[in-house]
């Protein structure tokens, strides 16, 4: 699996934030929450100390984890740190550390030789996923992270559409049941990530 996109790391970071009110409403969508663009675009357009407000600064807090973070490696630290932010105020009295054995399976998945960056995001999301880290949260930390690779990396960016946010469950619950990757690794590489074609 190549790369889709291939950005230089200032332009990926310029695609993110042109593109970022779109994301946020993508990834809001996603987790089920019932707003709409506008609200994504000015939070004070939803209802204080609601779930779906306390939902979207999250979304917002990670999100610029992510532009401010290149300079940070993809990690366990990291995955955590992205996970404790998305879900802040919304899960309490949980723990979110790995075993050690954990750490390890998810170094391999990130220091894969010989692949795409593109690919091991998409093997380092689907791990996340298959192995259910984490008590809730699995679907936002798991995409935010590989988002972590794809974003430094000049790669792209993994965002669901609403209208693919059904098919991504459908495929995510046959990938869970079958442990096939591929089929549904292809399917996001097809229909959910976005960039910005470069030429030199």
């Amino acid at each position: 699996m190549k790369n889709k996109f291939m950005m230089t790391p200032r332009q990926s970071l310029n695609f993110v934030k042109a593109n970022l009110n779109t994301f946020l409403y993508n990834s809001m969508i996603l987790a089920r929450y019932d707003v709409t663009k506008e609200m994504c675009e000015n939070i004070t357009n939803i209802p204080d100390e609601t779930e779906e407000e306390i939902a979207l600064a999250n979304f917002v807090e990670a999100y610029n984890y992510l532009l401010e973070s290149t300079d940070i490696e993809a990690s366990y630290s990291v995955l955590i740190e992205l996970h404790t932010i998305l879900m802040k105020g919304l899960l309490d009295g949980y723990h979110n550390m790995l075993t050690e054995d954990q750490i390890d399976e998810l170094n391999a998945m990130i220091n894969q030789p010989a692949k795409a960056n593109t690919e091991i995001a998409l093997d380092v999301m689907l791990h996340i996923l298959d192995k259910r880290l984490f008590v809730d949260g699995d679907v936002r930390a798991a995409m935010m992270f590989a988002n972590k690779i794809m974003v430094d990396n000049g790669n792209g960016f993994i965002t669901v559409s609403p209208e693919n946010a059904g098919t991504f469950r459908e495929k995510l619950k046959v990938y869970n049941d079958t442990k096939e990757a591929e089929p549904f690794k292809d399917w996001l590489y097809k229909y959910c990530i976005k960039g910005k074609k470069v030429y030199y």
